[in-house]
C-alpha cells in the first residue's frame, strides 16, 4: 500500500527549546542553522571539545543527554551508530530519565529499520514520540540549506517539529509511519553513491578525451546529465581536492552500504550498479584515500585508467 507523501513549508515560528544530542559535523550545522533562526538550543556530545566549541557558539551545553531532555521540547540526535542511540534513549543520565511525556525525538541517523522500530518503542512506552528522520545531504549542502529530512512517525508530531525542520532544510516529506524515513534514505543514498561513482567515470571519461577536468564540470553540471553529486563532488573533482574533513564518510559509507544491501536481500530486489559503486569505494580504500571525501573514488578510478593527477594536499 502506498504512503501518502506531504510536504509542508510554513512561516510561523512557535517558541518551541531544540536540544540537540550529538554535536558531530551534522549536529555541528543543524546546531548552527537552529541558532540563526533564533531557537533556544542546548546540546549534548560525547566529545567535551565538541560541547565547549558549540557553547562558544550559542548553544547552551548540557552534561548528558537527560539534562538536555529536561529542557528541551523537541529533541534532535545525530549519531554515529545505534549502540549511541541505545546509550542516549536508555542509560542512568538517557533521555528516558527525564519526565516529560509528550517530548519528541528526532533521530536524524541512518540506521536498520529494525533498530529505529525498538527506539521508538522505548520512547512510546515512556509517553514520548519517536520520529524516523534521516537527513539526506551531505554536511556542506546541509550547510548550504539543500538538505532534505524524510519523516516517518505519527504525524502530529511531525507537524508540531515542522517550523523546526524547515530551520535546517531545503525540503520536508512526511513518509508514513516509523521506518519509513529510513526506507526512503535507503533509496535516496543508493544513487547517491552510484550518481558519485558515475561523475568520477565521467571525469575519467573525458581527461581520456583530452578535456580539462574543471571544463568537464562546467559544462556537464549545466547540462541534462547533471545532478547534485556531480555539482558538488563533481568540484572536488574537477579540482583534485578532496581534503573536506567535515566527517569521516568513508566510515558512514560502509555502514550506510551495509544497510542497503541487506535491505534489498531482504526484500530480494537487485541492486546490481550498488554493487559495483560499492567495489570502486574499495578501491579507493585499498589505496588509502578513505581519509579522504568520498569523492577520492575519483583518484582510484583515474589511477586505474592510468591518470595521475596530484592531489591538493595541506
Amino acid at each position: 500500500m502506498s504512503q501518502k507523501i506531504k510536504i509542508v513549508k510554513t512561516q510561523e515560528l512557535p517558541v518551541l527549546d531544540v536540544g540537540i544530542i550529538g554535536l558531530g559535523a551534522m549536529g555541528e550545522v543543524i546546531a548552527d542553522h537552529l541558532l540563526a533562526n533564533n531557537f533556544t538550543v542546548c546540546g549534548y556530545d560525547i566529545a567535551a571539545e565538541r560541547c565547549a566549541l558549540m557553547a562558544e557558539r550559542g548553544v547552551d551545553a548540557k552534561s548528558s543527554p537527560q539534562d538536555v531532555a529536561e529542557h528541551a521540547d523537541i529533541l534532535i540526535s545525530s549519531l554515529p551508530s545505534y549502540q549511541a542511540l541505545q546509550n542516549v534513549i536508555g542509560a542512568e543520565d538517557g533521555i528516558l530519565q527525564a519526565d516529560k511525556p509528550g517530548q519528541i525525538l528526532l533521530e536524524t541517523s541512518t540506521l536498520k529499520v529494525s533498530e529505529k522500530d525498538a527506539a521508538a518503542a522505548q520512547l512510546e512506552a515512556a509517553g514520548k514520540f519517536f520520529l524516523d528522520a534521516p537527513i539526506s545531504g551531505t554536511t556542506p549542502l546541509v550547510r548550504a540549506m539543500k538538505g532534505s529530512l524524510f519523516i516517518g512517525g505519527d504525524q502530529a508530531a511531525y507537524e508540531k517539529c515542522v517550523p523546526v525542520i524547515e530551520s535546517f532544510t531545503a525540503t520536508n516529506f512526511y513518509v508514513g509511519g516509523v521506518g519509513a524515513g529510513s526506507k526512503m534514505k535507503y533509496l535516496a543514498n543508493y544513487l547517491v553513491f552510484v550518481q558519485t561513482v558515475a561523475a568520477a567515470e565521467c571525469f575519467t571519461l573525458g581527461q581520456k578525451a583530452g578535456f580539462d577536468p574543471e571544463l568537464i564540470h562546467q559544462v556537464i553540471k549545466e547540462s541534462a546529465g547533471t545532478s547534485r553529486m556531480f555539482e558538488q563532488r563533481g568540484e572536488m573533482m574537477a579540482k583534485s581536492d578532496y581534503r573536506d574533513g567535515t566527517a569521516a564518510v568513508f566510515n558512514i559509507f560502509q555502514k550506510d552500504a551495509a544497510i542497503i544491501t541487506d535491505y534489498a536481500a531482504e526484500n530480494k530486489s537487485p541492486i546490481d550498479l550498488f554493487v559495483i559503486a560499492q567495489q570502486k569505494f574499495n578501491a579507493a580504500a585499498a589505496l588509502g584515500l578513505d581519509h579522504l571525501e568520498l569523492a577520492a573514488v575519483c583518484k582510484a578510478i583515474e589511477m586505474a585508467a592510468g591518470i595521475d593527477r596530484d592531489m591538493v594536499e595541506d
